[in-house]
Parts: C-alpha cells; structure tokens; sequence
C-alpha cells in the first residue's frame, strides 16, 4: 500500500514524465545553438527600438554576444524598417470592425563574416487584433501584448537563421 509521501513522488514522477513526452520545455533558450554567429554587431535600427530590444534579450538568452562595435563582430546584422499593415478581418452583424490582421515584415541582411555580401531576406509575422469595442485600456493593452509576441517569435526566427549562417 502506498504512503502519502510515496504518492506525491509518484504523482511528480508521472507529471514530469508526461510533460517531457509531449514536447514541454521551460521558458528560455529555443533550443538554437546560435554561438558560432556571435559576437554580432547590429545596425540599422535605433538601439532602443522594441523590436531591437526584444532579439537582444533572446540572443542573451542562447548565450550570443552582442556587440556595439563592428570591429569585434563576427557576424553583422543589417536590420531594414520593420514593415507594419492592418487590414480589416472580420465585422460583426452591425458592420463594426471585429478583428484586424496585422502584418509585420521585416527585411534584414546577415554578413558572416562581415563584410561578405548577403542578399536581402525577409521575416514575416501575422497576428489578428481583436477590437470589441469595450474599453480602450483593455483593447490598448492587449495590442501591446501581441505585438511583442510577434516581435518574440520574430526574434527567435531570426536567432534561427544566425544559427545557420553561422554554421557555415
């Protein structure tokens, strides 16, 4: 017969087998092993700029350098004006605007090493808005939200693709 204690290490012991199985990894690194890009030197955007704030924190986050002079740099990141669109997606019975889509597409360069030509690629990232007409801070808040998701996922898609140009 079981104990209570016998019961609790059974019930952790199933719980992390079951979390591990289906896929669950805690908050943190995407798994992406982005070293061989760093340290990277960015430009094109304002420093402060959220978009800009956000990768260098996920870039902390798989352990890639960044610096603020092109000479130390193994890879530079030309970053170009983060494109942003919205268009109506749905309307309710009176014709009032539900949700909005939003697109958010961002042209950038990867040079590894610096100084080698790399074409223009681009990240692109859609996500709906949705606008029930209640309160503005509540609406206003909720933007806000998703657009740093779409700036997170962005980021990470981006660390992605410094992974593989550095592993050239």
């Amino acid at each position: 017969m079981m104990n209570s204690r016998n019961k609790k290490g059974f019930f952790v012991l199933a719980l992390t087998l079951f979390l591990g199985a289906c896929g669950f990894h805690p908050r943190g690194g995407n798994g992406v092993d982005a070293s061989g890009a760093g340290p990277v030197f960015i430009v094109g955007l304002a420093p402060g700029n959220l978009f800009v704030r956000e990768l260098r924190h996920q870039l902390q986050l798989v352990d890639v350098a960044v610096t603020d002079d092109s000479s130390e740099a193994a890879t530079v990141l030309r970053l170009g004006e983060i494109d942003r669109k919205r268009a109506v997606f749905s309307v309710n019975a009176n014709n009032k605007v539900v949700e909005y889509e939003i697109r958010l597409r961002l042209p950038f360069r990867i040079e590894h090493p610096p100084g080698r030509k790399a074409e223009e690629q681009y990240l692109e990232r859609r996500y709906l808005a949705y606008d029930p007409g209640g309160q503005l801070l509540g609406r206003t808040r909720e933007a806000r939200l998703r657009q740093n998701d779409a700036y997170r996922e962005m980021a990470r898609q981006l660390i992605q693709r410094l992974a593989r140009a550095g592993g050239q």
